[in-house]
C-alpha cells in the first residue's frame, strides 16, 4: 500500500470511528443514518443489519457490501448518481432510491430477490434491465424520464406500477402483466391504451392529465373498481358500461356530451362519480344505480339534471351554494335540477364532512 492509499485508508477509518461514536442505537438490527458524509458503508457490516435507512447524506458509495443479511435499504435525497457496487448486496428484497440523481439502474439487474423497488424522482429513462428482476411485485418510478413501458413486459408477477409524471405515450407492453392490480400513469403523454384490455386483475387505474380519447380498451378490465381519467380528450364513456365492478369513477374535465351518461344504471356497484366540467354536456340525465352515494358536478354548461330512481328521504341531503340550486320538477321520484355548481348526493353525515 503506497503512502497516498495508506492516508486515504486512515482517513476513512478515522471517519468511521468518529461516526460510530455517535452511531444511533440499533434496535432489532435496524439502523437509521441522517445528515452525514460517508464515502462508504463497509463499517456497518459488523452489525449484520436487516434494515438500513439513509437520508440527506452526501458522497454515498456502494462499492463495499454493507451487510450480507440486509433485506431492506432506503437511500433518500442523497444526490446518488452511481449505483455501482450495490449488486453485492444480493439479499436485498426492498430498495428505496427516491429523490436522487440516478440515470443508470443497470447495477440492479443482479438483485434477484427484489420484490419492491422505488426509484421515484430520479433521471432514469431506460428501465429495460428490470425485466431481469423476475420476483418484482411493486415498482415505483414516478417523476423520471421514462418513455417506453414495453421493456418490462416480462415482470409477470408485478402487482403495483407507478409511472406518473414521465414521458410515456403508450401502455403497450403491459398486456403480459397478468397479476397487475394497480396502475398509476397520470401526467404523461398517453394517447393509446391498447393492451390494457388484457389486465383482468386490474382494480385501480389512474390516468389523469393525459391525451386519451379512446377508452374502449378499459372495458376489458373486468375487475376494475376505481377509475380516474379526468383531464383527457374523452367524448364517449359508453365502453365503461361493461365494467360492472366499478364503484368509483372520475371523468371530469373531458368532452363527454349529454347523452354519454344516460345508462349508468348498468354500473350496479357505482357509489361515487365525478363529472365536473364536461364541456359538451348541457343536460345530464342519469338513471342511477341503487348504491349511488355521491355525484359531483361543477363548472360546466349544465342547465338541467335528471336523476331517476333516487330516494329523496335518505339520499338527497345537501349541496354547496344552495341558493344556486332550484328544484324545478319532482314527479314519481324523478328530480330535475338546474345548477352550475357542486352537487353532492349522500347521507347528511357524509355531506357535512
Amino acid at each position: 500500500m503506497n503512502t497516498r492509499e495508506s492516508q486515504e485508508f486512515s482517513n476513512t477509518e478515522l471517519q468511521h470511528q468518529q461516526y460510530e461514536k455517535h452511531l444511533p442505537s440499533i434496535n432489532n438490527r435496524i439502523l437509521k443514518i441522517q445528515n452525514e458524509t460517508l464515502n462508504d458503508l463497509s463499517f456497518v457490516q459488523k452489525y449484520q443489519l436487516s434494515q438500513l435507512y439513509i437520508s440527506d447524506c452526501q458522497n454515498i458509495s456502494f462499492q463495499h457490501a454493507f451487510s450480507d443479511a440486509c433485506s431492506f435499504l432506503q437511500v433518500k435525497n442523497c444526490n446518488v448518481q452511481n449505483l455501482d457496487g450495490i449488486e453485492q448486496n444480493k439479499q436485498l428484497q426492498t430498495l428505496y432510491l427516491y429523490d436522487n440523481l440516478i440515470e443508470d439502474i443497470s447495477p440492479l439487474r443482479n438483485l434477484k430477490f427484489l420484490t419492491t423497488l422505488a426509484i421515484n424522482n430520479n433521471k432514469t429513462s431506460d428501465i429495460s434491465l428490470l425485466n431481469l428482476l423476475q420476483n418484482l411485485k411493486y415498482l415505483y418510478a414516478n417523476s423520471n424520464n421514462i418513455v417506453d413501458l414495453s421493456k418490462i413486459e416480462e415482470l409477470h408477477f408485478l402487482e403495483t406500477l407507478y409511472v406518473s409524471n414521465n414521458k410515456i405515450i403508450s401502455l403497450y407492453g403491459l398486456q403480459n402483466l397478468k397479476y397487475l392490480k394497480e396502475l398509476y400513469a397520470d401526467r404523461n403523454q398517453i394517447t393509446y391504451l391498447y393492451g390494457i384490455q388484457h389486465l383482468k386483475n386490474l382494480q385501480m387505474l389512474k390516468l389523469i392529465v393525459n391525451e386519451i380519447s379512446d377508452i374502449s380498451p378499459v372495458s376489458g378490465c373486468s375487475s376494475l373498481k376505481c377509475l380516474l381519467i379526468n383531464d383527457n380528450q374523452i367524448t364517449d364513456v359508453s365502453p365503461l358500461y361493461l365494467n360492472r365492478n366499478l364503484n368509483y369513477i372520475d371523468i371530469s374535465y373531458n368532452f363527454v356530451d349529454s347523452e354519454g351518461f344516460v345508462d349508468l344504471k348498468k354500473l350496479n356497484n357505482i357509489e361515487t362519480m365525478h363529472t365536473l366540467k364536461n364541456k359538451k354536456a348541457s343536460t345530464l340525465q342519469i338513471r342511477l344505480s341503487s348504491r349511488m352515494r355521491f355525484i359531483f358536478q361543477t363548472k360546466c354548461q349544465l342547465e338541467n339534471m335528471k336523476l331517476k330512481r333516487i330516494l329523496i328521504s335518505n339520499q338527497f341531503s345537501s349541496t354547496q351554494n344552495k341558493s344556486k340550486l332550484q328544484l324545478k320538477t319532482l314527479i314519481n321520484g324523478q328530480i330535475i335540477l338546474s345548477n352550475k355548481l357542486l352537487l353532492v348526493f349522500g347521507t347528511p353525515e357524509q355531506a357535512s364532512q
